[in-house]
């Protein structure tokens, strides 16, 4: 047999087993790694041909279900890494395994200011704040990298730009900056920050709370923090940008959350369901950031009974999540998802008004401001 028919015969055995081995390979829907739904197996219909939808549902199921998907996935970012990138998938990995996006080329750069965006989410904001005639605070959690830029060899040209644009355009405005605090807490060793995922900690989050109160005026009512209690949850925590940027060879992390000696006596609903308490801790799986207040929800209302408390109305992204146990010893909350699909919660004035609230706080990351269309619609 000639040599080049040898070849060509044993690739298309390679292929057929390839394409056997793909067919009765287990179907999974969920990628844990990657955090997400996979594409499982299409249903054929005529109108899906074509309108070529169905050839487009094939080619998503063969990249989600290709057998050694996973690892072959953290070879390519090892791969890109191991290049001197430093990056995958729009994810940079930094000293110590601490991650980071990285955004300058998609649809929403994060890397880089939206001039019109963000002026139209700070024309949105300052309408808020004229209109809910309350006493109102609005936090931005920052981005990643503007906490963790010690940890990269990597310009971070545009984090005291955005932070700069905010504090002119809002000077009106009552804004809580906790990022000088963040950023000085982490470059001191401090876990404020997660290392394979966008949120702070609870640690972070008992900081930002700090800023919160400073802002409203009521720094001496301010919990100091050997008023908690710390306790590690898990060791196994990998989170957004661990998954993100497919880099299972980041070690995973712990969870810590802050309890105080009364949280048994908080009500706590979260879309008309009862909750246990601040933290929802599974019996088994891995722990994730939705173990604050559940996960992400509409509407959470926070109560301690028998107490008359003034009322904080939150509009809020999933930062103000692991912010509420800390804020739910001085207000009655009610904690309402800027991200809904449900509900449209962008009108301020008037939704503060039926919550009958005392006091407004918004808590919408600048990666939302740089993103979304959200703020530009505050009213």
């Amino acid at each position: 047999m000639r040599p080049d028919r040898t070849i060509v015969l044993l690739f298309c055995a390679i292929l057929a087993l390839l394409a056997v081995l793909f067919l009765c390979w287990p179907q999974t829907s969920f990628s844990a790694t990657e955090k997400r739904a996979l594409q499982g197996r299409p249903k054929f219909g005529f109108a899906k041909l074509t309108s070529g939808k169905l050839s487009g549902e094939i080619e998503d199921w063969y990249a989600d279900q290709f057998p050694g998907r996973e690892g072959l996935v953290a070879l390519q970012s090892l791969t890109q890494i191991l290049a001197g990138q430093q990056q995958n998938n729009g994810v940079l990995l930094g000293a110590n395994g601490q991650l980071a996006r990285w955004d300058w080329g998609g649809e929403t750069p994060t890397d880089r200011i939206d001039q019109s965006r963000l002026q139209a989410a700070c024309r949105g904001i300052c309408r808020a704040a004229e209109a809910t005639r309350l006493p109102t605070v609005f936090l931005f959690p920052s981005r990643n990298i503007d906490v963790t830029e010690a940890a990269f060899n990597y310009p971070n040209l545009t984090g005291e730009e955005i932070r700069q644009a905010l504090a002119e355009t809002l000077s009106a405005v009552n804004v809580a900056d906790v990022t000088p605090v963040l950023r000085e807490r982490y470059e001191a060793g401090e876990d404020v920050i997660f290392r394979t995922d966008h949120h702070w900690t609870a640690l972070g989050a008992y900081y930002a709370y700090c800023e919160v109160m400073r802002a409203f005026g009521r720094e001496s009512e301010i919990l100091p923090l050997d008023f908690y209690r710390e306790t590690v949850v898990t060791g196994g925590f990998g989170g957004s940008y661990r998954a993100r940027g497919g880099m299972p060879f980041v070690a995973k992390e712990p969870i810590s959350v802050f309890s105080g000696g009364d949280d048994g006596d908080y009500s706590i609903t979260a879309d008309g369901k009862k909750l246990s308490g601040f933290y929802s801790i599974p019996q088994e799986g891995e722990i994730g950031y939705e173990l604050f207040l559940d996960g992400t929800h509409d509407v959470v209302t926070i109560e301690k009974p028998g107490e008359a408390r003034p009322r904080l109305v939150v509009f809020k992204d999933s930062f103000a999540n692991s912010l509420a146990p800390f804020l739910a010893r001085h207000f009655n909350l009610v904690l309402l998802n800027l991200s809904s699909a449900k509900k449209d919660f962008t009108n301020l004035s008037e939704i503060s008004r039926e919550y009958g609230a005392d006091a407004v706080l918004v808590v919408y990351s600048v990666f939302n401001l740089l993103s979304t269309n959200t703020a530009a619609r505050f009213q």
